[in-house]
């Protein structure tokens, strides 16, 4: 027989202390968050996990002209249609 130690805490609680929290699960603790009715599981993954279980985000934003990316910027008008490209003056 064994017994499973777990840290519970609020969201509050973690948002608090995140970086001892992170710090805590490297070294193998297994925290539940828990926040409005719901719970959160933090625990480090093992690294024989299957990569295709992280997902890819890289699709979501693409980007025209990325060579010039210092030179623009998003701006959110806050209409239903989300965040327009702006041109910005260059840094010198």
């Amino acid at each position: 027989m064994y017994t499973v130690h777990m840290k519970r805490m609020t969201a509050t609680d973690a948002r608090k202390n995140w970086f001892r929290l992170l710090d805590e699960v490297i070294e193998g603790e297994v925290v539940l968050i828990e926040r409005g009715g719901s719970r959160l599981l933090l625990k480090l993954v093992d690294k024989g996990e299957p990569a295709e279980r992280i997902p890819d985000y890289r699709a979501l934003i693409q980007v025209k002209d990325v060579d010039e990316a210092d030179q623009w910027g998003w701006e959110w008008d806050g209409s239903s249609e989300g965040l327009h490209p702006r041109r910005t003056e260059p840094r010198s």
